[in-house]
């Protein structure tokens, strides 16, 4: 048996109960990585980059996985919503000069209207909320 496939185990073995990589440890780590290359033109303290990397590898060994778990979770959730709101954004300037973008007065959820449609009556699909729109 060759020096890396027992270093492979060994560190197998190590990681069994605890959290490992998971995505606040990954983009921790990789925010890390980014402050640490961007100190060397701006002055940005070189502490923000080790705080970072510190807390993707307590992230990794920490064998509280439940918590960890349910810490990740909530970050995924927030990140999903910020990537969602980003897209749709696009989306929007993409087809801003074919449709209009408008919100419910009710329940504000985001709708559009085929431009040069005129003025229609729009039900909210959401809240059912009946309302006038020019487009």
């Amino acid at each position: 048996m060759g020096f890396f496939t027992r270093f492979q185990m060994m560190m197998a073995r190590f990681m069994v109960g605890r959290n490992g990589m998971d995505n606040m440890a990954f983009h921790a780590l990789w925010g890390s990585v980014i402050i640490s290359i961007l100190s060397m033109f701006l002055p940005i303290p070189g502490i923000i980059s080790t705080v970072l990397m510190v807390y993707a590898i307590f992230r990794m060994l920490s064998r509280n996985v439940a918590k960890r778990r349910d810490e990740n979770q909530r970050y995924i959730e927030f990140t999903e919503k910020i990537t969602r709101e980003v897209k749709q954004f696009f989306l929007r300037l993409k087809g801003r000069k074919t449709h209009k973008y408008f919100r419910c007065p009710s329940c504000r959820n985001r709708l559009r209207m085929k431009r040069g449609s005129g003025e229609k009556m729009i039900t909210c699909p959401v809240c059912r909320n009946q309302f006038s729109q020019k487009a």
